[in-house]
């Protein structure tokens, strides 16, 4: 029994001693992760260091563009507060003719929907329907009002007329004072495919245009405005247009404008 015994004390002994060799080399290795995370840390800390150094010359980069792009914007309200008064001056211009077709047509629009409200085929509530409801899985992305099947039925007639009474006329449409475009010109109201840069070039229709020359055209109550910009088509093609536009106006209440794009 005591020679078993103290065979199995060997045998402990034994993995005792190749435990503590182990032992030994993980500390080792250890001591290499330790040396390998403080190399680490060193170089982390200098990428680290230059990122800011880049954050800080895109910041000023940003900024400078913000001050140049607030300038160019106020340029551009300056040029288009001297188209107007020139036009509103009796001097006739190459803009005039397109003044005074918004103008008109705007009217049409206000008769056709005064009528739609009269006739109950919508309420004065529905034509000012704020909740705009995005279309399921639309690209971009479009969206349905109370008063968007109204305006399918009304507009066209004028809104086609419009866009053929001259060559360079590239659409007419009624957008409310948000920018929401319900019914657009047929050509650009294609249903809507795979391809996000086919749609947005010809499904245009039921669309949010709330950049500054669509909301500026639904919430002008001035006469007219007359405005320039560059129309996006899609693919980053870009055409430089021209946008007057007049006040829709229903039972005292400003509903948006009427819109005429012609090129330049």
């Amino acid at each position: 029994m005591a020679d078993s015994v103290n065979a199995g004390v060997g045998v402990i002994n034994h993995a005792v001693a190749v435990f503590g060799d182990a032992i030994g080399t993980v500390q080792s290795r250890v001591g290499d992760i330790s040396d390998a995370a403080s190399t680490s840390l060193t170089q982390c800390s200098d990428v680290i260091e230059e990122i800011d150094k880049f954050f800080d010359g895109i910041s000023m980069t940003s900024a400078s563009l913000r001050r140049a792009d607030q300038r160019i914007v106020s340029l551009l309200d300056l040029s288009e507060n001297l188209m107007g008064f020139i036009a509103t001056s009796g001097y006739r211009t190459g803009d005039t003719p397109f003044i005074e077709l918004v103008q008109a047509n705007a009217t049409l629009v206000v008769e056709r929907f005064t009528q739609g409200v009269a006739a109950g085929r919508l309420s004065l509530a529905d034509l000012f329907d704020e909740k705009y409801a995005p279309v399921p899985g639309s690209v971009p992305e479009q969206h349905m009002a109370r008063f968007t099947t109204f305006c399918d039925a009304v507009l066209p007639d004028i809104q086609e007329a419009v866009l053929n009474a001259d060559s360079r006329i590239t659409f007419c449409v009624a957008v409310d004072r948000n920018g929401y475009l319900p019914t657009h010109n047929r050509k650009f109201s294609q249903p809507q495919g795979k391809d996000p840069v086919w749609n947005n070039a010809n499904c245009r229709n039921r669309r949010i245009f709330n950049d500054r020359t669509g909301l500026n055209a639904g919430r002008n109550t001035a006469p007219f405005l007359l405005q320039t910009y560059r129309r996006d088509m899609g693919g980053g093609q870009y055409v430089m247009m021209k946008d007057v536009s007049a006040p829709i106006v229903v039972q005292g209440r400003h509903w948006g404008g009427l819109r005429i794009g012609y090129r330049i």
